[in-house]
């Protein structure tokens, strides 16, 4: 019996290739995979356990993989395979199309003679071949779609940051970005600050911003430690998918280094009319603009401060 699966994916055939190598990274992303493990490897085979759900229930096997980085396909065959089988063999493989590529997903497998008691529900050839079909037509399409969300999260996926060197101490620069409640008055482009939790280590609030021309009303959960605050989004803009990054403090030879990163995943359908480095870009400048306002009016801050007691 012979099935085939295709996915459509917005990213390099690249990269689409290495994930479906990567076998490690599959319980991360495939929802059927429990656990993987690479047994032994070459450049161009692999041997590979796998753990994984099949109609709810929990089979393991083994794969032979040859693999093809030139013609970017993967073959496979089950050395030990699951229990209803007799024969079990495979291929990925990705093909480029316009500004993406094309992941093909393919089976072809055997049924043992005698099935009987080998698996709950299954009592007869019949039986065995729907309980098959139905598990390489639900993984397959999981799968697929799984890593298709992973590679273009990926490929909508920013990382930036911005820093200053103030010349004040680094409890005070701290405080000032850990008190919450100062913001508004501080920050011009913070409007206002709901505070919904805190304690020592953890704050979750919601805060009126100015990003750009438009004021966002963003939940925010953030993580305190001694010289680092971390954060992240749970409900962010319409304009991203994901955001999530840390503040740091840290004392050198000019100052105290304060810096500000960002990790960001944008909504590409909130974006689709504008080409995606542009789309990038713009995220980063209004973030960054943020971030530096808010160094600035602390560095504003602290000098005024400094002022009043000369």
């Amino acid at each position: 019996m012979k099935t085939a699966h295709a996915v459509e994916v917005e990213c390099s055939a690249d990269a689409a290739f290495h994930a479906c190598l990567n076998v490690n990274w599959w319980p991360e992303v495939f929802p059927p995979c429990l656990d993987a493990k690479v047994l032994e490897e070459t450049d161009a085979s692999q041997t590979i356990g796998l753990i994984a759900k099949a109609n709810d229930q929990v089979f393991s096997w083994e794969s032979k993989r040859r693999i093809d980085r030139v013609d970017r396909t993967i073959a496979f065959s089950q050395s030990k395979p699951s229990p209803l089988v007799r024969y079990m063999a495979g291929l990925w493989s990705i093909t480029t199309k316009d500004d993406g590529c094309v992941i093909t997903l393919t089976h072809e497998f055997s049924m043992r003679d005698d099935v009987a008691g080998l698996v709950d529900g299954v009592t007869d050839h019949e039986g065995a071949v729907s309980f098959m079909l139905r598990t390489v037509e639900e993984n397959s399409a999981k799968e697929l779609n799984a890593i298709k969300a992973e590679l273009e999260r990926d490929r909508w996926r920013h990382e930036f940051s911005e820093q200053i060197i103030i010349p004040h101490s680094k409890r005070a620069i701290y405080q000032l970005l850990r008190n919450l409640a100062l913001w508004p008055w501080l920050l011009p482009h913070c409007k206002k600050i709901d505070m919904i939790y805190e304690d020592r280590w953890y704050q979750e609030f919601r805060m009126e911003v100015l990003v750009g021309e438009v004021t966002e009303n963003i939940r925010s959960i953030r993580i305190l430690s001694e010289d680092r605050i971390d954060y992240f989004q749970p409900v962010p803009p319409p304009a991203l998918k994901e955001h999530r990054g840390h503040w740091t403090v840290t004392e050198t030879d000019g100052g105290v280094e304060v810096v500000s990163w960002h990790s960001v995943v944008l909504d590409h359908l909130f974006w689709k009319e504008i080409p995606i480095d542009e789309a990038k870009l713009r995220v980063e400048m209004a973030i960054n603009k943020n971030s530096l306002g808010t160094m600035q009016a602390i560095m504003n801050k602290l000098k005024g401060t400094q002022n009043a007691r000369a």
